[in-house]
């Protein structure tokens, strides 16, 4: 149920066609007292955000860039996602996707990410809660020619504007179809953010972590409680991105790239096993900001985020 909101609009992108003509991806615009925050925006394999906005209205993040096209902004996805089919008493076989290129990649089924259903609510003056129910779909196969629903995912978006940042929670609950997953390991998981070419960390952005590592090489590989990049997007206006993970068990490895990109990856070292009735949870805190920000800020931010979590995992819904 979608309920009324003051401060806050959630507004379809208006695009005129042709009669008889549609849309093959879709987005919402989430505003806060007439400013855009940020796009929740679908196309046929993806749920993402899209636009990601500072308070200034400067963009954080690319869409589709042309070296990696299925980079889209903040996204959820995973490679090495392994349905698992019992045929016989105590055998079965694997059937392998992937849920992270938008076509085969190295012999793995493209899978898609359908949103069923959303729904949205003003908890607060400054904060608003958006929920989607995602299946996560193979492609069309023998036996199951609308394609096997591999997973169901609740995905919560929390949106809390403010004057210096806006400060956007990610949280991803995920559990299996009809049948036992195992994802990963996999270096493409789970959390990806494209920045925009002023935040290319090979360029002349700043990237540091909470362990005070700087650049690409130091960090790589490493994990910590937060990641920062910040630069000049403009001539005249600096701006950045921070991320927090949230805590779960077995941590998360950052993954940083010369081309601006910034994986949050639990699945790197360790898969997640599955069997039907379970779940998994997974989420980041982003922090999109204007200025300058120093790492003593970025703790507070790091700090308060500690201290008050946006919500119980419990007040996630079941998918559909």
């Amino acid at each position: 149920m979608i309920r009324r909101m003051s401060d806050f609009r959630v507004e379809p992108d208006q695009i005129d066609l042709p009669r008889g003509a549609f849309c093959k991806a879709r987005r919402h615009y989430v505003r806060w007292r007439g400013r855009t925050v940020l796009g929740l925006s679908a196309n046929p394999f993806r749920a993402y955000l899209f636009p990601v906005y500072t308070p200034a209205g400067l963009a954080l993040t690319e869409e589709a860039p042309i070296d990696h096209p299925h980079h889209q902004s903040v996204w959820v996805g995973a490679d090495h996602v392994d349905c698992l089919l019992p045929y016989g008493e105590g055998q079965i076989e694997v059937a392998n996707y992937n849920f992270y290129v938008q076509e085969t990649f190295q012999g793995r089924a493209a899978g898609r990410m359908i949103v069923r259903a959303i729904d949205w609510d003003e908890l607060a003056e400054r904060h608003l809660r958006v929920v989607q129910d995602i299946e996560w779909r193979g492609p069309a196969e023998w036996g199951a020619p609308e394609g096997r629903v591999v997973a169901y995912e609740s995905r919560a978006i929390d949106v809390q504007p403010g004057d210096l940042a806006h400060v956007i929670d990610v949280r991803s609950r995920l559990r299996p179809g009809a049948c036992d997953l195992q994802i990963g390991p996999t270096r493409h998981a789970y959390f990806g953010i494209r920045l925009v070419e002023p935040l290319r960390p090979d360029g002349d952005a700043e990237l540091v972590d909470s362990e005070g590592r700087r650049g690409l090489a130091a960090i790589d590989g490493s994990g910590g409680d937060w990641i920062h990049i910040g630069g000049q997007l403009t001539r005249d206006h600096q701006a950045g991105l921070a991320c927090f993970p949230y805590p779960h068990r077995g941590g998360a490895t950052w993954g940083v790239h010369p081309w601006g990109t910034i994986d949050v990856n639990p699945l790197r070292h360790e898969p997640c096993v599955l069997t039907v009735g379970q779940h998994a949870e997974y989420g980041i805190r982003l922090v999109a900001h204007d200025g300058p920000l120093a790492a003593t800020q970025v703790t507070e931010f790091h700090r308060d985020f500690c201290a008050a979590p946006v919500g119980d995992w419990n007040d996630l819904p079941e998918p559909l």
